[in-house]
């Protein structure tokens, strides 16, 4: 049996699913923020992954389309299905769970801590993928890696900034 390989513009596919549901998420959440400063900063993370959306858009808009045409193989329709759900389960959740969050976040220092782990979930996630990417469409996984460890970065820098840890 073939290792599973998805291509460049499948992999971006995937990592716009992620920030699209990263930006509900985060969207959902600011809207029912108790307090301003949670709204504040859970509104500019949703703003974040909408402007990822964009990036990755643009990404995939560069990507040559040489991929051959698909042929029926059910342990690549399985790979894609598995992905899918790690993409829209594992990643941010389950669809609706930014509405629950202010129940369980109270302050900037947890929905910070929050949205660090969600970081580091889609980085594993980049990650994993690197073993089913050809080399040619490595790249692609490397530029998502990259601009998800400037976000993780950034919101680190955010955290110590705040609280000093």
């Amino acid at each position: 049996m073939d290792p599973v390989h998805f291509t460049g513009k499948e992999i971006i596919e995937m990592a716009v699913r992620i920030e699209e549901n990263g930006y509900t998420f985060y969207k959902d959440a600011a809207e029912n923020a108790r307090t301003e400063p949670l709204k504040a900063l859970f509104s500019k993370l949703a703003e974040e992954e909408r402007d990822h959306i964009v990036s990755f858009k643009d990404i995939k808009s560069s990507i040559p389309d040489d991929s051959p045409p698909p042929e029926f193989d059910p342990f690549i329709a399985e790979a894609n299905a598995y992905l899918k759900s790690m993409a829209d389960y594992e990643v941010f959740t389950e669809p609706g769970d930014g509405d629950k969050l202010p129940d369980t976040i109270f302050d900037e220092k947890q929905a910070l801590g929050f949205a660090i782990n969600m970081e580091k979930d889609s980085l594993l996630f980049y990650y994993e993928l690197i073993k089913m990417v050809t080399d040619k469409d490595l790249v692609v996984v490397e530029k998502l890696i990259a601009q998800e460890k400037d976000h993780l970065r950034r919101l680190t820098i955010e955290h110590d900034n705040l609280f000093g840890e």
